[in-house]
């Protein structure tokens, strides 16, 4: 709990920003459905991956580390388009803390070929995506597996359909526990085929509409399982009221949603959000490169039930680059006996419209934090801060928001356990000095030196 309070305190003076506003209007290359594929852009902080569907839908995803796991990564799902040399994204679900990020926005492309994409002007050289050719496995599992579909249903009550296998009417169906879609596919002429997701194997077959009833008959492709499928629509949407394996009924527990008709998307610029200028930007990142002081008490919980109150201070180093949106800092976390160090790698993503936090303590240099932090009003500039899944218990309820100044700022975090009050966290931090290569070089020496010291006295972790 130390480390995770630290790590929000040396964070006092890190940028923010939901959304970038276009403003070039550069001549983009005249490519055939230029952006369908998948893409990454990659940093100190992670790498972020979208994949934009040629039916108009978006899935992306930020991964923290090289495992590739939901619970290290932020992710949305939505909708994109082309207009004016920009590029149009409209946010249907999300992580944590992407409610606070204007649901459709409006990113000036200022590159695009057939492998390379740089969107944005904050930060102001813009993020650069590389098109991906060869997707590994956890990546690709994500992008289109059960899971994500599962997540995007308890949601927001959203089907995300298969990447379309035919163009031709069909529909779309979930099996909620298990997250897997099932797609139909109806083709002029009675042929039918229908995807069942995870599963890939598809049913081949003959449809038959008669009034609100659809008849669906056929043969799985690899374990040759012949289906017999009874539809009535209601309400617009087609409900299984009979389905058969092998002439078997299935079991009760098979219990599909309503398929839905998929509907091509369209999507224009009308309510896109361009936020956050060029100018501002930039003076908040310059502010960033500096030294800072923070004082702070916490008050907690002990094992006994009783709150004690701790005083704390540390001291900071940040640097900045407004041009790529990378953001460095160090901080030194004092105790009775002597300091610990902190070091951070922060990233601002236009495309998700937030800023990455990566940060890892000196006493621990195996184990790394993983943040976003969002704006939630522009002034005073006020920060929320968001753990990715997993990373805190799930019985508490987590607060963190900070408040900037011209020459520091106040952060406040606050956790319940069990619905009761568990940890207060209150802070002040004060600018002192602007960025100093010397002191950042000095910083750099105390943390390696703090990190071999731990490695010495546990040999056993290294194993």
């Amino acid at each position: 709990m130390r480390y995770l309070l630290t790590s929000l305190v040396l964070l006092t003076l890190l940028v923010l920003s939901p959304a970038s506003e276009g403003q070039e209007k550069p001549k983009l290359q005249k490519l055939v459905s230029p952006l369908v594929g998948t893409w990454v852009s990659k940093s100190d902080a992670g790498s972020t991956m979208v994949r934009y569907r040629k039916d108009g839908w978006f899935i992306s995803a930020h991964y923290f580390s090289a495992s590739f796991s939901l619970t290290e990564s932020v992710w949305a799902v939505g909708h994109w388009a082309l207009a004016d040399d920009s590029l149009i994204l409209h946010r249907l679900a999300g992580s944590d803390g992407l409610q606070l990020v204007p649901e459709k926005r409006q990113l000036v492309l200022k590159e695009l070929t057939p492998d390379k994409l740089r969107l944005a002007n904050v930060p102001l050289g813009g993020q650069t995506f590389e098109k991906m050719e060869d997707i590994p496995a956890p990546i690709e599992s994500h992008l289109s597996g059960a899971t994500l579909k599962k997540q995007v249903y308890e949601q927001k009550g959203l089907i995300l359909p298969e990447d379309a296998k035919k163009d031709v009417e069909s529909y779309v169906s979930i099996l909620i526990n298990q997250g897997r879609t099932m797609q139909y596919y109806l083709s002029p002429g009675g042929e039918f085929l229908g995807s069942i997701g995870e599963e890939n194997d598809d049913l081949i077959g003959k449809w038959e509409k008669s009034g609100d009833f659809l008849i669906v008959s056929g043969i799985t492709e690899k374990r040759k399982v012949a289906i017999l499928m009874e539809l009535k629509k209601i309400d617009g949407r087609y409900k299984i009221f009979n389905m058969e394996a092998n002439g078997m009924a299935a079991p009760d527990t098979f219990k599909p949603t309503p398929f839905q008709k998929i509907t091509p998307v369209k999507l224009s610029a009308d309510g896109a959000t361009q936020y956050l200028n060029v100018e501002t930007f930039n003076d908040w990142y310059a502010k960033l490169n500096s030294m800072t002081e923070v004082t702070g008490v916490r008050k907690q919980v002990t094992a006994e039930g009783k709150i004690e109150e701790t005083p704390t201070s540390s001291k900071s180093i940040f640097k900045a680059d407004s041009k790529t949106g990378a953001v460095k800092g160090m901080s030194k976390m004092f105790e009775e006996d002597g300091y610990y160090m902190v070091e951070v790698d922060g990233q601002y993503d236009a495309f998700l419209g937030v800023s990455f936090s990566k940060s890892r303590s000196t006493k621990l240099p195996d184990s790394y934090r993983y943040r976003i932090g969002v704006i939630s009003k522009l002034e005073p500039r006020t920060l929320r801060w968001f753990f990715t899944s997993g990373v805190i218990p799930k019985t508490d309820e987590y607060f963190s928001e900070q408040v900037m100044n011209s020459t520091g700022g106040t952060s406040k975090t606050t956790v319940k356990r069990d619905g009761e009050f568990f940890l207060e966290f209150n802070s002040v931090g004060k600018r002192t000095a602007d960025f100093d290569e010397e002191v950042w070089a000095q910083f750099n020496v105390a943390a390696k030196a703090l990190i071999e010291k731990t490695k010495d006295e546990s040999p056993a972790q290294q194993e």
